[in-house]
């Protein structure tokens, strides 16, 4: 049994420290709203009043904030920070979707605190947080990431190596602007398909999954917009701060990954930021 300090509990978080518990490890938890706690602190977590306490006994310590401003808050605030508190041989785990630079540099703030650090971003959502079968994607030294290969394994079925810090972030980011194509081209796609007079939508879409460009992501992709499902899994304005990262990262021209981008950016300007990804759809239905 490990002590582990879980640090955001989001809709990924609260699942993810969830599975730790299940595991049979001690775990403390820290979130902005305390409320969000609550399920855990009745199943056997602690609840701490700041990232600095549920840090300061723990071995590992995981986030999965928002962004890189909450992910430099919880590690690095002078008063509360959890890099502050942590005792020697303590792991600092950070799960969030962050910018390539910013990981970069809270690596080497790490670094220069002898804290063993590792970028541990996933790609799944809620129900894949929810059953334990996150797929990870790490960045950090390699012994960093073998003593905590079966922490990770309470929350995800594949775990990848991706080498230094700085691969991690750019796997998630790579991930996740494949998938922003998809529901922007899909959106696009099926709102053209449903103006088509005729057009047997459903029959169009199970004939296209049966080709070699289909993708098994497309298949709850065009299954949400079809049914105008959009309660959020993954949130229209989350992804589109991933994509300013990636286009942060690539640091030249990138018309087709900005064309995507601004998409997302005008479902946030129209009002469906907290919506699923999926209900970009909706700019172009009247």
């Amino acid at each position: 049994m490990k002590k582990v300090a879980f640090l955001g509990l989001g809709a990924m978080g609260v699942r993810m420290a969830a599975n730790i518990l299940k595991a049979g490890h001690q775990v403390t938890v820290w979130n902005r709203t305390p409320s969000k706690a609550d399920k855990l602190v009745i199943g056997g977590a602690k609840l701490a009043q700041a990232p600095r306490e549920a840090a300061q006994d723990a071995d590992f310590i995981i986030a999965m904030v928002r962004d890189d401003n909450a992910s430099k808050e919880i590690w690095l605030d002078p008063d509360t920070g959890a890099f502050s508190s942590m005792k020697k041989g303590a792991i600092a785990i950070d799960s969030s979707t962050l910018s390539v630079n910013w990981v970069k540099e809270l690596n080497q703030h790490a670094s220069e605190r002898n804290i063993p650090f590792i970028e541990a971003p996933v790609s799944g959502t809620r129900p894949q947080a929810e059953s334990g079968q996150l797929i990870y994607l790490v960045g950090g030294k390699e012994e960093a990431y073998e003593n905590s290969k079966a922490l990770l394994g309470t929350m995800g079925s594949v775990i990848n190596y991706t080498g230094e810090v700085g691969n991690g972030a750019l796997a998630k980011l790579c991930t996740n602007t494949l998938l922003g194509m998809q529901v922007a081209t899909l959106a696009e796609l099926i709102s053209t398909l449903q103006r088509q007079q005729g057009a047997d939508v459903e029959k169009i879409i199970s004939a296209l999954s049966s080709t070699a460009p289909w993708s098994a992501s497309a298949n709850g992709i065009s299954t949400m917009m079809l049914n105008q499902m959009f309660a959020p899994m993954f949130p229209v304005e989350l992804i589109e701060k991933d994509f300013s990262y990636t286009l942060e990262a690539t640091g030249h021209t990138t018309p087709v990954i900005e064309a995507v981008r601004d998409v997302f950016k005008k479902g946030i300007d129209n009002g469906i930021g907290d919506e699923n990804m999926t209900a970009v759809i909706k700019l172009y239905q009247s």
